[in-house]
This record gives structure tokens, C-alpha cells and sequence, in this order.
């Protein structure tokens, strides 16, 4: 009874038009979430996994029936009518078989494609195809009249000679010769040709080059930063967060309007989720980039409400378009670059041979990597700011400069107060993170000279010229505690004086200051006789 009740209300909070793309069944039980953070279900009658709010979209917002069965009878097939989730950011969701002259190709890449659909995700389809389909032209142009059966080890061999020929990266004819292999092989395994065994072996792959990083020149990042109030605000805002932070477009394009997080010393970290990695991040963030970041929240407050649209950058009604009207929907990945590129030909942004410097997403990444490595960064570090998986991953920039490596700082330890001598408590954020908390202090640090502000970074400057000790966005730790004494019995001296004169505001001033020294005191004390 109870799971009746459980399969009802599922099947309200989702779609009147959900059901099973497979058997149509409305008998479904949850399974999982997908990267994007879209609900996965699982048919009880045929196993069939499905995400119904993807099958909602299709209906509702394409005008798209979700048919698999029919879509798959077709040449061209949309993911969205297949109920199958594109991807983030997706500006291509067709599979398009008619470029493979080949009926015999054709049909078992639909099979197989088919097949992989269950399993990998859509972009790495499209991928797979892609290969399939160079395979086709190589031999529609060289063996139009060739079956299966006789594909043999000197086609295999003629067409990796061909792959070369086309000017390719290695990675890129790496690519198309391991799913040429991969094609072959499970058609042989299902029998869906009549196709050799081993047509494609390790020797045929290229060794692939190491790719150095695609980092702009600083002449070309100089002209940029000049010209980039001659953008949109919400292009110009999305630069500036590329050039500090160097995440992928995806990543950009996706952040959450609630991205931004500050620690207990008032500093300001950026959480996001790498979708390549699948899974959540926290950098730190200077202060400027914190408030870039808080105009783009106002940006989007001012034309849309939460309900509309969460999501800290909007989409530009008609892509192309100069000008920037703001659209509730997440912007295309390559909205920016346009943007970007056009902008380089208005103003003839060029690096010092005289070229035009054509700009990628991706190299904003590569740059912040590289200026990091330079900078001294210890690479684990830059490792764990950048999310590689791998030191491996990030190994690659400290090619392009000598790394010039300082020694390690001491680690954050110790409590965080106030004026009053309270604890301040980190805002939903670990900041005890050691290699983070390096970064931040060696990086982005702004302290004072025995503590650090906390002032909101919306806050137009210091009200408070040089009173910090009686300023509630103060904090401290005890690593001055030496300073803070020294301080106190200065106070202390001050207050003697301006008794023994009958300076009132003086001593009303200074007994305040003494106040809070000797609280901030006794808390940082007790800390340091724990540690």
C-alpha cells in the first residue's frame, strides 16, 4: 500500500505524459540522479531507464513527441524525442546517419549507437558517430564497392594512412581509429556482419604528441581587459570570472545564482560542480571577482525571479546579436566565444606577429594554469584549484615556465573572533581546508596587520578609517596574539593618562578599545594553550 502511495505521488510532482518510453508502463520507481542533477527512473515492468522531466521538456518546450521506437526508424535522430538527456549545455542534439553512404554501415552504426546510447552519454555518441563516419567517406572515395567480409587488415592499414593525411591531432586520429576498432568488434561479437576478427590492433594507433597549453599572450590579454567595457555587462562579467578562475565554459554558463560562499575570516569562495568530473568544487575568489559575481546576482534579480531562473548567467535573445537581452534559459557554450572573436575583429586584438588572435573558451583555463605554475603555486595545489582528477592533468602547464616553487607557509590554525571575543563560525563552508587556505592567504590575501576584515564586499569602502578593534567585520586570530597584548597595555597606558588629565572622551574611546582587547585576549589565550 505504501509503495502505491510513494509510485502516486512520483508520478504527480513530475508529468501528466509521464511514462515508460519503452513499454509505456506508469509503474516506475526512482533510480539515481544523472549529472545534470535530472531524476532518473526505472520502468518495474521492462528495467528501461528514463528521465521523465527530459520527456516533459521535449513535450513542452519543443513541441517534441518522445517516440523512441518511431525516432529510431528515422536517419536523423533528436535525443529529445528519444527521452534521452543531452547533455549540459547543449547546442546539438541530432544523430545524423546520411552522411554514410554505406547501408551496411548505416544500419549496424544505428544498432550499435543504439546500444550505446543505454550506457555512455550523448555527446560521446555523437562522437562515435562522428568516427563512423569518416570510416564511411574513406571508403566511399577509396573502395566504393567494398562488403564486409572483405575489409581486411590492408584497408585497416590504408585508412590509418588516411587519417594521417587529413591533417588531424593524433588524439583526433587516436579517436577514430579506437572506435573504428570498437565498431568492428561488436559487430563481430553480436553478428551483426560478417566481419574478420582483430581488423584493428594496437599497432595501429599513432603515439599521441603532448599538447602544451593554448594560454593567451599577455599582449592579447592587455588589449582585452581594455576594450571589455565595449561588451555587454554580462559578457564582461563572465570574462573576468574566466580570467581569475579558469573553470570550463560549461562550468560557466551553469554556475548557480547561490555560487558564492564566505568563511569565517570573511573571505569569498566560489562552489561550482565540474561536469566533466563529476562533482563540486569550492576555489577561492578574490574580492573583486566577489563583487563581479554580486553585480551578476543584481542582473539577474532585476529581470527574473528565483522561480524563473537560477542560474547566475542568462542567455542573450537571438545568440548573435550585439546587444544583450536578457533570456531565462542557460546560454549556449558558444555564445561567449562569439562574443568574444567579434569583438577581437572590432578591435583588432592581435598578438605581436600582427595576427588576429581568435579566442576559445579553454584557454582562459590554460592561462590561469600556467600563470599559476609561474606564480609558484605548488602543483598539487593547482591541482586541487583547477579539479584535475590527476597530477598528470596538471604536470602539462608546468611545461611552459621553470616553476619558481616557494616554500610552504604555515598552515590556518587556530579559532576566529571578533571584537567581542567570539568564536565566528564558518558559513556552510569547511575552511580548514589547508591547500585552500594557502591559496587564499598567499594568493588572494587582503589581512590587516594583526587580523583580518570581514566586510561584505558590497559594502562601498570602511566606515571605520583606522578603528578596526571597534569595528564588528574584525577578526583575528591567534597567531597575533603577541600584538594584541603589546596593544593592551598601550590602551592601558593611554587610559592613566587621559584619567589623570580628565579627558573624557578619551578614556570613554579607549575603554571601549581595552574592552574588546581583553576579550579578544582571553578567548585567543585559551586557543593557544590548546594547540
Amino acid at each position: 500500500m505504501m509503495q502505491n502511495q510513494q509510485v502516486i505521488q512520483i508520478q504527480n510532482k513530475v508529468s501528466q505524459f509521464i511514462n515508460c518510453p519503452k513499454c509505456k508502463s506508469t509503474s516506475f520507481r526512482k533510480n539515481g540522479k544523472n549529472q545534470s542533477g535530472t531524476q532518473i527512473y526505472i520502468c518495474k515492468q521492462c528495467n528501461k531507464t528514463f528521465t521523465p522531466e527530459a520527456r516533459n521538456l521535449a513535450q513542452e518546450q519543443y513541441g517534441i513527441d518522445v517516440n523512441p521506437k518511431s525516432e529510431y526508424s528515422k536517419n536523423v535522430w533528436d535525443c529529445r524525442a528519444l527521452g534521452v538527456d543531452g547533455g549540459v549545455g547543449k547546442s546539438s542534439y541530432k544523430l545524423n546517419f546520411l552522411p554514410i553512404k554505406q547501408d551496411w554501415i548505416k544500419e549496424t552504426a544505428k544498432t550499435y549507437l543504439k546500444v550505446c546510447l543505454s550506457s555512455i552519454t550523448f555527446a560521446s555518441v555523437q562522437e562515435k558517430l562522428g568516427s563512423i563516419r569518416k570510416l564511411s567517406k574513406f571508403l566511399s572515395e577509396n573502395y566504393p564497392d567494398v562488403t564486409p567480409e572483405e575489409i581486411d587488415r590492408n584497408i585497416i592499414t590504408e585508412y590509418t594512412i588516411y587519417l594521417a593525411s587529413q591533417k588531424l591531432a593524433s588524439s583526433t586520429r587516436y579517436k577514430c581509429i579506437s572506435d573504428a576498432k570498437l565498431f568492428f568488434d561488436a559487430a563481430y561479437q553480436y553478428q551483426w556482419l560478417d566481419v574478420r576478427r582483430y581488423l584493428v590492433r594496437p599497432e595501429d594507433f599513432p603515439k599521441i604528441e603532448k599538447r602544451l597549453p593554448r594560454y593567451i599572450p599577455e599582449e592579447v590579454m592587455q588589449q582585452l581587459n581594455q576594450c571589455l567595457d565595449d561588451v555587454a555587462e554580462p559578457i564582461m562579467r563572465m570574462v573576468l570570472v574566466l580570467q581569475e578562475c579558469g573553470m570550463r565554459i560549461s562550468e560557466l554558463v551553469n554556475l548557480s545564482f547561490d555560487c558564492l560562499l564566505q568563511d569565517k575570516s570573511g573571505d569569498w569562495f566560489l562552489r561550482y560542480y565540474q561536469f566533466k568530473m563529476k562533482k563540486e568544487i569550492t576555489i577561492p575568489i578574490s574580492r573583486e571577482v566577489a563583487r563581479v559575481i554580486q553585480e551578476q546576482q543584481r542582473y539577474i534579480r532585476k529581470h527574473f525571479t528565483q522561480k524563473e531562473f537560477n542560474y547566475l548567467f542568462c542567455a542573450n535573445v537571438g545568440a548573435v546579436r550585439p546587444d544583450f537581452v536578457p533570456s531565462p534559459h542557460v546560454m549556449l557554450r558558444k555564445t561567449l566565444p562569439n562574443h568574444l572573436n567579434r569583438l577581437a575583429k572590432r578591435k583588432n586584438i592581435c598578438v605581436n606577429s600582427g595576427n588576429l588572435w581568435h579566442f576559445q573558451t579553454h584557454q582562459f583555463r590554460h592561462t590561469v594554469g600556467t600563470r599559476m605554475i609561474n606564480n609558484g603555486v605548488p602543483q598539487h595545489i593547482v591541482q586541487r584549484y583547477l579539479g584535475h582528477e590527476s597530477p598528470n592533468m596538471t604536470s602539462v602547464y608546468a611545461h611552459i615556465h621553470d616553476q619558481t616553487m616557494k616554500e610552504e607557509i604555515a598552515k590556518f590554525q587556530g579559532k576566529v573572533v571578533n571584537i567581542a571575543g567570539q568564536v565566528v563560525e564558518p558559513n556552510d563552508l569547511q575552511a580548514d581546508i589547508a591547500d585552500l587556505q594557502w591559496f587564499k592567504k598567499n594568493i588572494h590575501a587582503q589581512a590587516l596587520p594583526n587580523g583580518s576584515c570581514a566586510l561584505p564586499t558590497i559594502s562601498q569602502g570602511c566606515p571605520h578609517a583606522n578603528a578596526c578593534l571597534t569595528c564588528t567585520h574584525f577578526r583575528t586570530t591567534s597567531e597575533y596574539l603577541a600584538e594584541h597584548k603589546q596593544q593592551l597595555e598601550q590602551t592601558n597606558q593611554i587610559i592613566q593618562k587621559a584619567e589623570a588629565n580628565g579627558w573624557v572622551r578619551q578614556i570613554e574611546m579607549n575603554q571601549k578599545l581595552k574592552t574588546n582587547l581583553e576579550n579578544i585576549i582571553s578567548v585567543l589565550e585559551v586557543d593557544a594553550n590548546d594547540a
